[in-house]
């Protein structure tokens, strides 16, 4: 099985998040696994949470296992409160976001 990584810059906010788009677009395929890994973001905003919620579900639509590289760190955690995702609503949120922990 191969995994494609698809890595956000530190600097991912409204003004570059096309280009992070454009990579998961490329990237979700039918039968593929994509992971995200949001580590680097510095400060993200609402179109982060945003894209990524697009994301999982174009990767349903078209079969395609995807998911965090990682467990959201602080500055994506503090977001999704505030933008209010948390506490999370469902089991499938908190797997999603957290890898199955509850967020800290």
């Amino acid at each position: 099985m191969s995994i494609t990584l698809v890595t956000a810059a530190e600097d991912l906010c409204l003004p570059t998040i096309g280009l992070l788009a454009d990579e998961l677009e490329g990237a979700i395929a039918p039968g593929g696994t994509v992971r995200l890994d949001l580590s680097a973001v510095a400060a993200p905003d609402l179109s982060v949470v945003q894209l990524v919620q697009s994301a999982r579900v174009t990767a349903d639509r078209r079969g395609c296992d995807f998911a965090l590289a990682a467990p959201a760190g602080e500055h994506l955690q503090k977001l999704l409160d505030r933008a209010g995702f948390l506490p999370c609503p469902t089991p499938e949120h908190t797997q999603f976001w957290f890898h199955g922990d509850s967020p800290q």
